[in-house]
This record gives C-alpha cells, structure tokens and sequence, in this order.
C-alpha cells in the first residue's frame, strides 16, 4: 500500500441507493479510510462545510441537487477536492461536461469497489502531490535523515544527539540561531524522523506575509470573509493535520495572530475566518526566530504564554563562525552539488583559498556559504583558487586567527615584515586597497606608497580612487 494510502483519505460519498451506500462505506473503512455517505444534495453541503474532505463520489443524479454545481461549490475550495463521478453509460454525456467543468474522473455504475478503490487512491496521491508543492513552494524535497547533513565539530554532533532524543516525541519545539544557519533543515530532520513522518510536513514563514494575510494563509477563510475571498481556503493548521507545522520567524508575529496560535496549541481548535465552526486538528508545531524572544516578550511584541507553550524543547543553533571544523567540510559538500548541477569537475580546493574561507567570520552563516562556493564553481577551471572566492568585506574576523609571520634566528628585515602585514590585509579585504588601508588604520595615500615600494601587485587589482 502506497504512502499516499496510509496517510488515508476523508471522504464523502452521495448516493440515493442505500444499499450501495453502505456496502461501499464498509469497504473503505475497512481499507483505514474515513468515509460518510449522504443520500442528497443538502445533506453533502452540509458535511462538506462542516468538515475537510479529500474526495467526493456522487452519482450523476443528486436528490436536491445537480452535478454541476457540486463541482462549482468544490472548485471554490482552496485546495481543491477531488471529485469523482458515477454514472451508467447512458449519461456519459452529462459526465463529460461534468468533467469539463472541473471533475477529476469517472466509474461507470455498477461499478467493482476494487475499481473504485483505484480511482480513489490516484485522486488522493494527485491532491497530496499538489499540496507538496505548493507547501515547499516548487523546492525539492529533502529527506532530512541524518546522515544527510555534514558537520563533524562538537556543536554541530550536540545538536543530532539531541534530536534523535526528541523526535518521536510530539512536544513543541523552539529552535532559535542566526539568520542562515539552517532552521529550516532541523526542522525537517525532527519531523522526518518522528512519528508523524508519513503525513504533512507544512511550512510558513511568518514573517513573508502581512498579518491579516498570515492569518488567513494558518486558519483558512470562507468564502466572502473578506474582500477578494472568492474561495473557501483551508489553513495550513488544517493541512497539517496529523503531522508537523513549522513556524518560521515566528517573533515576527502579532499579538492577534499569537492569541489564536496560542488556543491551537492549548486546545488543538480554531475557527477559519468569516466562520463560526469550531474545527480541530492534531498538529505538532516547531517554530523558529532569530529574535531574543525575552526581549521581545519585555517591550510587549510578543507573549509570555505562548513561549512557554513553544518552548517545551529548545534547540540552539550555533553560528558557522563558532564551527570552525565544518567550514572545509560544508565547502566540499557544496563544492560536488554545483559542480554537478553545472557538469563541471571542480574537485579541489588551493590551499590559499581554504585559509580565506577559514578568515572570514561568516555572518549569513552556511546560506551564505552555500552561496560563495556556487559563485565560486562558475568562476573556477579546475580547482577553486583564491581569486574565485568573492567575499564581502568584513572587518569582524575570528580573534583566533593570527598572522602567521614566523621570525627566523638569522633575524627578518621590518620591511619584509611589513610587506606581509600588508598583504595579508589585502587577502582579508579581497583585494580592495581603500579597506585594506581602513584595517590597517592608515590612508589610502600612504598604503599606496608602500604597495608601490615593496613591488606588491594582484592580476585582479581594484585601483584606488
């Protein structure tokens, strides 16, 4: 049986034959599936706006009703429900307008409930594969397992040690770090790895979004709640029923929208807005900020009641700059990505190079890594040398790292001392003379003088203005 089967579907079924009904609701709830079946047109609108659904399968003739406007009512659905129709052959005319008009496929009556049970299971893969895409916005999904991800210094090796404890539980997670340093990856390793890995993984970046249109994108909305609503819109709690919601930037919520995040993690409710139906949902919430979330809580941005409730289980991420081991590592990763995403061999890395990378402190963090080696794949022949790594200036390096300006005993000239300061200000600011004059706290008058007199030359070089 298919992943998209054991996430099992909620499904409608209207039929005027009794017997029908009830043969085929036993059949599917048999195979795990949630299933109810109504006899007419009023009763199957009243379900379906009192419930989400997945599929519907009506006969041609609706008591009450037609065919047509069950599937104009049904495409006003955000996301949409797959509509399956049955009919004799005598209709088919009628079930190809049906189909015309937005109905997903056909079973001629009598139908065999195995046949059936085939065009269910393909409507219910197609509408998860829709919902997958547009949750990961076109991104290719990752499996997030462990050994995916590379890291060998003692930070990086904490934060698996810990996620491998938490995973199968459903606790609520906070995971907080710098821009960039891969709270979104966490969080797909946590749920991929939990309980909850066969159902929906839905994320939403709080802060890409006005409030009043977050709300709307969380709870769902009815048609006409607001100006521009011209469709039922199911939330993305409700999508993520069953499995994990990740709450990106989440201190960039508002008060009002924390009030209702708040009740779904104390109650597992809320209401779509413009409704009044309360629905319920068992959802796992991982949220993450790179905000100090106390901070924010002192000066009234953000609510003390629901830190407690995201903050069972509290992940800090470690900067870059503070996993020195995994600089190398993370470059060599990228390094074999782009060069086959670009059909490029570009295996190896000049030493010189290396030493760059290592200098810099990294402030957008492995994002910004990421970024580097890609530009560095198109610029480089057959290695990457230090002249294909752009960085942008940054006077904020590690402390750690030192001169490395050894004085032998047969003693060293000052002035060859001072052409080594010289050029490693240059390597530290690419090159660019006037910020190599501003790290070493001269003018760019005096740091020209001395480039021209000890004979210092770059074949990329920025002249000075």
């Amino acid at each position: 049986m298919s992943d998209i089967i054991n996430k099992m579907g909620s499904i409608l079924l209207i039929d005027s034959n009794e017997k029908l009904r009830n043969r085929t609701i036993n059949f599917f709830r048999g195979s795990g599936h949630q299933i109810e079946g109504v006899s007419n047109y009023e009763s199957a609108v009243e379900l379906l706006n009192r419930q989400s659904l997945d599929v519907i399968i009506s006969d041609i003739e609706i008591p009450g009703g037609d065919i047509l406007s069950l599937v104009r009512l049904v495409k006003e659905r955000d996301p949409p429900i797959m509509l399956i129709v049955t009919s004799p052959i005598e209709q088919v005319s009628a079930v190809i307008q049906a189909i015309k008009e937005g109905a997903f496929d056909f079973v001629r009556k009598p139908f065999n409930q195995g046949e059936l049970y085939v065009k269910v299971e393909k409507a219910l893969e197609i509408k998860q594969l829709s919902l997958e895409a547009q949750n990961l916005r076109g991104q290719q999904k990752l499996m997030y397992k462990t050994y995916d991800l590379v890291g060998e210094s003692p930070k990086f090796k904490e934060i698996l040690q810990i996620i491998e404890k938490i995973a199968k539980s459903d606790s609520s997670v906070i995971i907080l770090g710098e821009t960039g340093t891969g709270k979104e990856l966490i969080s797909g390793l946590i749920h991929y790895n939990s309980l909850r890995a066969g159902k929906a993984f839905v994320k939403v970046n709080c802060a890409a979004l006005p409030d009043e249109l977050l709300e709307s994108e969380l709870f769902g909305h009815e048609k006409g709640a607001f100006t521009g609503a011209e469709k039922v819109r199911i939330g993305r709690f409700e999508q993520a029923d069953g499995g994990t919601i990740f709450l990106d930037e989440i201190g960039d919520m508002s008060l009002k929208t924390q009030a209702k995040v708040l009740r779904v993690l104390q109650e597992q409710t809320f209401e779509r807005l413009g409704s009044s139906r309360t629905k319920q949902v068992n959802v796992r919430v991982i949220s993450a900020t790179n905000k100090n979330l106390e901070d924010e809580i002192s000066v009234g941005n953000f609510r003390k009641d629901l830190l407690y409730r995201l903050n069972v289980i509290r992940l800090d991420l470690p900067p870059l700059r503070e996993r020195r081991e995994d600089i190398i590592l993370l470059t060599r990763f990228f390094m074999l990505r782009y060069s086959s995403k670009m059909n490029k061999k570009i295996h190896k890395i000049h030493p010189m190079a290396k030493e760059k990378l290592l200098s810099y402190s990294w402030p957008g963090n492995i994002r910004e890594l990421e970024n580097i080696v890609e530009r560095a794949i198109i610029m480089a022949d057959d290695e990457i040398r230090h002249e294909d790594i752009y960085l942008p200036i940054d006077h904020k390096y590690d402390k750690s790292s030192s001169m490395d300006i050894d004085i032998p005993d047969q003693g060293i000239s000052l002035e060859e001392i001072e052409k080594k300061v010289i050029l490693l200000s240059l390597e530290r600011c690419d090159w660019v003379q006037k910020d190599a004059a501003k790290l070493l706290k001269t003018t760019n008058r005096v740091l020209n003088y001395k480039i021209s007199r000890l004979g210092i030359s770059h074949p990329g070089w920025i002249k000075n203005n």
